[in-house]
C-alpha cells in the first residue's frame, strides 16, 4: 500500500471514531453543583420554617450567586412541605431566564425542573419562597449545567496528532533524530503549558477583561458577525467594539470552540496550549534558518519556550493579545534578518509576520517598527549599497492589505474619537530598577519606580538566557576568527540588552516623554521591551550553547531544559495553585466597569440594567433582543422614542414596517430611535457594518489568496 493510501486510510479512520464520539456524546461532560443548601445558598433563620414556632412566610435564602454562560440548565431539590411553594430564580444584571418560577409540590418533595438562561447571567441566585402551608425544609439541591464537548474535542485533537505524526513518520520526515528534538522541544511546551492542565482559570492581571473579548466575539460569531466588528455580550448585553481596537483574528479558533460546545474554561486553556507550541515551533524555524544549526534551534526553542517573561506574560498577565504577538516575533525578526542581511528575496516574510503581530497586538506592532527602524538606520549603508530598500518597501506593502479588515474600521472609529486614551500610562512610572532583571520570580524588594507593584510579579530576564547570551559572548571571545553567525548572535545579544536597559530606570524615559509630546504614554510599560529581550536572547542564546557544546547537541539540549524548567517553575507553580478562578461551568461577569474603546462620555454603572426606555406616546409589545439585534411591535398614536439598551455605534442600521429610518444617540449613548405620529407596526434594529469594511475586507481576502498562488508557484519551481 502506498504512503498515500496509508495516510488516508488513517485519517478516514479517525475521522469516522471522531464522529462516532461527538454524535454518541459519550464524552461530553456537565458541571453539577452539589449540597447547594450547604455551599451556595445561605439560610439567615436554617433551613427549615414553621408557623407553628412563629416563623414568618417570605424568602428563605439569598446566596451569593453564580456566573453563568447561556445554555439549558437542569435544577433537582428535596424540598418537603406541606404546602405549595415555589422556587425563584433571580440574576443581578437582568439576564432572560424562563421560566424565573420553579414549582414546589407538597405531594412530591423530590422533584426536578429545567430553565434556560438566554444570555450570561451575573449572579444567578435561587430563592425558596416560603408562601403555603405551615412548614417547609429545604434538604437538598443540586444544579447542572449544560453538557460540554471538551473531552470530545480532546480525542478529536489527540488522534488527529496521531494520524499526523504517522503520515510524517511514513514520508520519512521524522526521522529517530527528529524525534529525539521534537521530544525535547515537546517537554519544554508541557512545563510551559502547566498552568493549563486544569478546569480552571487562573484570575491575573487581564483575566476578565480578554475573557470579555473572548465571549463577545463568540457571540458576535454565534448571531451571524463575520468578521466580527461588534458582539452583543458586553457592557451586559449593551456591546462593544473591542475588535476592532484589540485585534482578535486569532482568537476565532477558540471562540468557534466555544459556540461548538467547548466550555471558556476548556477554550481558553487551548488557547495557551497552542501559543505555547506556536512559539516553540517559531522559535526553532527561526533559529535553524538563521545559524543553519539543529540543535542550535533546539535550545533556542527551549529557552525562548520558558523564558520567564513569556510564561508570566500567559499565566500572571493573561495578555492575550502580547502572547499571540511573541508567537510571530522570531518569524518577524528572520524576516528584518533577511532583508537586511541574508536573502532579500524573501522579503513576503517579513510582510506576513508584520501583518500576524499586527493582528495579535498593536502595542507589540509599535515595538516591532521601532525595531525595524533602528535595524533600517544601523545598516542604511549596506542596504542603499545592495539595493534592499525596495525589499523593506515590498514588505510594507504586503502587510497592509493584509491588514485592511482590520486598519480600516479601527482608523473609521478612531477618527469618531472613540479610543483608550484612558489607558496613556507616564513610561517614568513603570520602570523597573536595573537589580530586577537579574532576580528569580517574583518577590519583594526595595524598588526604586514609583509603582511597588512592579515587584509582585516576574520582570526579569531570567537565567537561563543570560546565560546563554553570556556563551555567545564567551565563544565570540575565544574565536580567532569571527564568522559571520558569530558576529549576528554577538549583534543579538547587545540589541537584547538594550532593550532590557529600555525597560529600567537607567532609560531616559522623562525626556522621551518631551520629544515625543507625550505619544510614548501609549506603549504604557517601558517593561514590555522585555518581550523583544527575550526573543533576542534565545535566538542567540540557542547559537551559545550548541557552539560550547562542541558537537554535543543533545547534551546540551537536556541541560537548557533542565535549566530553564526550573527557573520556570516557581512561577508555574504559583500559578498552577492560583486561589482566584473561575470554576469549571461558570463564566466572567459580561458587566464592565471600565470604558476603553467606547463612545466618550459613556458611563458603565447604568449598564446593570436593560431596560427598554421609552418616552412620549409610545407602546411596545412584543419586544425581543439577541445580541447586537432588537425586533419589537410599536404603536404611537401621538410619535415618541424608543431608547434601546445598546451602545449606539456607528454601524447600526433601524427600520420601521421595513423602510429604513434614522437613530441618534441618547442617553449614556445609547442607540434612540425618533417613532413618527401614527405608527403602528414593527420596528428592527441590527448591526449591519459599513460597506467600506466589506471593501477592505475583500483587499485582506485578495491578498491571501495572492500569497497563497505564489507560495504554490515557488513550490513547484
Amino acid at each position: 500500500m502506498s504512503v498515500k493510501r496509508k495516510s488516508f486510510s488513517a485519517l478516514a479512520l479517525c475521522v469516522a471514531l471522531i464522529v462516532l464520539i461527538v454524535v454518541s456524546g459519550v464524552l461530553d461532560r456537565q458541571k453539577t453543583w452539589v449540597d447547594m443548601p450547604y455551599t451556595l445558598l445561605s439560610f439567615e433563620n436554617g433551613r427549615m420554617l414553621s408557623t407553628e414556632r412563629g416563623d414568618d412566610y417570605g424568602v428563605m435564602n439569598a446566596g451569593p450567586g453564580l456566573d453563568l454562560p447561556a445554555g439549558e440548565y437542569r435544577l433537582k431539590w428535596i424540598i418537603a412541605a406541606d404546602g405549595d411553594n415555589v422556587i425563584r430564580i433571580t440574576s443581578e444584571n437582568g439576564a432572560k431566564i424562563t421560566p424565573v418560577r420553579l414549582q414546589l409540590s407538597a405531594e412530591k418533595p423530590a422533584l426536578e425542573a429545567y430553565f434556560t438562561i438566554e444570555e450570561a447571567a451575573q449572579g444567578v441566585g435561587f430563592e425558596v419562597s416560603f408562601e403555603d402551608g405551615t412548614r417547609i425544609d429545604v434538604q437538598d439541591m443540586r444544579l447542572y449545567s449544560p453538557m460540554y464537548r471538551d473531552h470530545a474535542f480532546t480525542f478529536a485533537l489527540a488522534l488527529l496528532s496521531v494520524w499526523a505524526l504517522y503520515t510524517l513518520h511514513l514520508c520519512g520526515v521524522l526521522t529517530p533524530v527528529r524525534r529525539g528534538k521534537l521530544i525535547f522541544i515537546g517537554m519544554a511546551v508541557l512545563i510551559a503549558s502547566a498552568p493549563a492542565l486544569k478546569d480552571t482559570i487562573g484570575i491575573g492581571h487581564d483575566t476578565t477583561f480578554h475573557l470579555v473579548r473572548l465571549c463577545n466575539l463568540a457571540d458576535g460569531l454565534a448571531h451571524g458577525h463575520f468578521p466580527v466588528r461588534v458582539g452583543g455580550f458586553s457592557y451586559n448585553g449593551y456591546g462593544a467594539i473591542t475588535s476592532v481596537f484589540y485585534p482578535d483574528i486569532f482568537l476565532y479558533p477558540s471562540a468557534l470552540l466555544m459556540n461548538a460546545g467547548a466550555s471558556v474554561q476548556y477554550a481558553v486553556n487551548l488557547f495557551f496550549i497552542a501559543v505555547n507550541a506556536a512559539s516553540a515551533a517559531s522559535m526553532y524555524a527561526a533559529a535553524k534558518r538563521i545559524f543553519r544549526e539543529d540543535w542550535a534551534a533546539v535550545c533556542a526553542s527551549i529557552l525562548y519556550t520558558l523564558s520567564i517573561y513569556r510564561v508570566s506574560d500567559v499565566f500572571t498577565r493573561y495578555a492575550f493579545g502580547e502572547m499571540t504577538a511573541m508567537v510571530f516575533l522570531p518569524l518577524f525578526l528572520l524576516g528584518l534578518y533577511e532583508v537586511v542581511l541574508g536573502d532579500k528575496r524573501r522579503w513576503a516574510l517579513l510582510g506576513v509576520s508584520a501583518a500576524c503581530i499586527y493582528l495579535s497586538h498593536m502595542l507589540s506592532t509599535l515595538i516591532c517598527a521601532l525595531t525595524a527602524a533602528g535595524v533600517c538606520v544601523l545598516f542604511v549603508v549596506k542596504m542603499m549599497r545592495e539595493r534592499r530598500l525596495a525589499a523593506i518597501i515590498k514588505a510594507a506593502c504586503l502587510a497592509g492589505p493584509l491588514c485592511a479588515l482590520q486598519l480600516v474600521p479601527f482608523i473609521q472609529y478612531s477618527l469618531q474619537g472613540i479610543g483608550a486614551a484612558e489607558l496613556a500610562k507616564d513610561p517614568t512610572h513603570f520602570a523597573i530598577a536595573p537589580a530586577q532583571l537579574f532576580l528569580l520570580g517574583e518577590g519583594e524588594m526595595s524598588m526604586d519606580p514609583r509603582d511597588p507593584s512592579l515587584a509582585t510579579f516576574a520582570l526579569e530576564i531570567g537565567l537561563p538566557l543570560l546565560m546563554g547570551a553570556g556563551l555567545v559572548l564567551y565563544m565570540a571571545a575565544m574565536a580567532e576568527k569571527q564568522e559571520e553567525r558569530n558576529s549576528f548572535a554577538v549583534l543579538l545579544v547587545a540589541a537584547g540588552s538594550f532593550f532590557a536597559l529600555m525597560a529600567t530606570t537607567m532609560f531616559p524615559w522623562g525626556y522621551v516623554r518631551v520629544l515625543t509630546r507625550g505619544i510614548s504614554d501609549y506603549l504604557q510599560f517601558p517593561w514590555r521591551f522585555l518581550m523583544m529581550t527575550a526573543v533576542c536572547f534565545a535566538l542567540a542564546g540557542g547559537w551559545g550553547l550548541a557552539k560550547f557544546a562542541r558537537g554535543h547537541g543533545e547534551q546540551m539540549a537536556a541541560a537548557a531544559l533542565c535549566v530553564a524548567a526550573l527557573c520556570a517553575l516557581p512561577t508555574i507553580t504559583d500559578e498552577t495553585r492560583n486561589a482566584d478562578y473561575i470554576a469549571y461551568g461558570e463564566t466572567v461577569s459580561p458587566h464592565l466597569l471600565y470604558t476603553e474603546y467606547t463612545i466618550p462620555g459613556t458611563k458603565t454603572s447604568p449598564t446593570k440594567k436593560q431596560t427598554l426606555l421609552l418616552d412620549g406616546d409610545v407602546t411596545v409589545t412584543d419586544y425581543r433582543k439577541r445580541s447586537t439585534e432588537a425586533v419589537m411591535q410599536v404603536e404611537a398614536p401621538q410619535g415618541g422614542t424608543v431608547m434601546l439598551p445598546m451602545f449606539g455605534y456607528d454601524g447600526y442600521r433601524a427600520e420601521l414596517n421595513g423602510e429604513e429610518i434614522a437613530w441618534t444617540l441618547g442617553e449614556n449613548n445609547r442607540l434612540k430611535v425618533e417613532i413618527p405620529a401614527g405608527t403602528q407596526g414593527e420596528l428592527h434594529v441590527w448591526f449591519a457594518g459599513k460597506l467600506l469594511w466589506r471593501a477592505a475586507e475583500m483587499v485582506s481576502l485578495l491578498a491571501v489568496l495572492g500569497l497563497m498562488v505564489v507560495c504554490a508557484r515557488r513550490k513547484k519551481l
